[in-house]
């Protein structure tokens, strides 16, 4: 089952620079990508400009609270597996962070077994979330696990790239989506022209529709 983790990328917001040295190579036994924030306004930036699947935040960095963030996450990302960090077991602020749904709650230091843990967990709220048919829009739902758009019964296949943007807006309903997303969510490991992009898109809205998905000048796109 965490073979399936070695095609996700993941965010860890950590303040102290030599644990994170020390954590992020073993991250990246379970996941393809580790990206790296020490502070909540890097946290920030990188969850704009990457597809981020699983999140592990300490909750007491240096003048900042954790929770500030994983509640902005929430804001526009129910779903995505967030596992917090602490130094010690805070109950005040294990209580606040019950309503945010975390995936998992882990002490300092942590341990192999634990982190093994606390990656199955992720693994079982990712697989339970993509078995849920998501409503994108103007009327389309995207159903994960036949890999198709449905709208008032009628069922669209897709090509390959079709279904990673579908999976990328899926992901990001309420955000929007900066052509970096696209670049490695879609693209992958290949180079993503502007006009590659430009016709990608049109193909969609001409075969879904011209409010299926909307451009923000110079900003990116966001579902209609």
């Amino acid at each position: 089952m965490l073979n399936d983790l070695k095609s996700k990328q993941m965010l860890f917001v950590e303040d102290d620079e030599e644990l994170s040295c020390m954590m992020i190579p073993i991250f990246k036994v379970f996941v393809k990508e580790v990206f790296y924030a020490p502070t909540l306004q890097k946290a920030i930036q990188i969850m704009d400009q990457h597809t981020i699947d699983i999140i592990f935040t300490d909750i007491h960095l240096q003048n900042e609270n954790g929770l500030d963030f994983v509640k902005r996450v929430r804001d526009t990302n129910e779903e995505i597996p967030i596992v917090i960090l602490s130094g010690y077991k805070d109950e005040a602020l294990l209580l606040k962070a019950i309503p945010l749904g975390l995936t998992d709650y882990l002490i300092k230091p942590v341990n192999y077994t634990q982190l093994t843990q606390a990656f199955h967990k992720c693994m079982h709220k990712m697989t339970k979330s993509s078995q849920q048919t998501i409503l994108l829009s103007n009327g389309f739902t995207y159903n994960a696990d036949e890999k198709m758009l449905v709208k008032e019964g009628q069922c669209f296949e897709l090509k390959k790239r079709e279904i990673l943007f579908m999976e990328l807006l899926s992901k990001n309903k309420n955000r929007l989506i900066t052509k970096e997303m696209i670049q490695v969510s879609v693209w992958e490991s290949e180079d993503m022209s502007d006009s590659a992009l430009y016709n990608f898109i049109m193909r969609i809205r001409n075969r879904f529709g011209k409010d299926f998905i909307h451009m923000i000048p110079n900003l990116g796109y966001r579902l209609g």
